[in-house]
């Protein structure tokens, strides 16, 4: 499956998302440098199959359908910040990875 774009509030990108190939959501987002005195910022965080459904159930969405189709609604609908402020907060269950140069 492809990638897709998660928007925040401002409308711009703050997600992106895919299933890996062991078929866990994989969502990215990269800050780069806008000078010499900030560093690059990456991370990531994974989410199990078996976790799929609590997104779904924060959201009010379909269980059943597919993860990837439901975060297009839920960015559709505005509510992409939520979604990722319940990444961080760890309220959807996830591996954290973060790089900093």
């Amino acid at each position: 499956m492809s990638q897709i774009t998660i928007v925040g509030d401002a409308g711009s990108p703050i997600l992106y998302a895919s299933l890996n190939s062991e078929g866990k959501l994989l969502l990215q987002f990269e800050y780069f440098a806008r000078n010499d005195n900030e560093g690059d910022y990456e991370f990531n965080h994974t989410v199990g199959q078996e976790d799929f459904p609590k997104i779904a159930q924060k959201f009010g969405l379909d269980t059943a359908a597919p993860v990837i189709e439901n975060l297009m609604q839920i960015s559709a609908s505005g509510r992409g910040q939520e979604f990722q402020d319940l990444l961080t907060n760890k309220e959807i269950p996830n591996e954290f990875w973060s790089w900093l140069s």
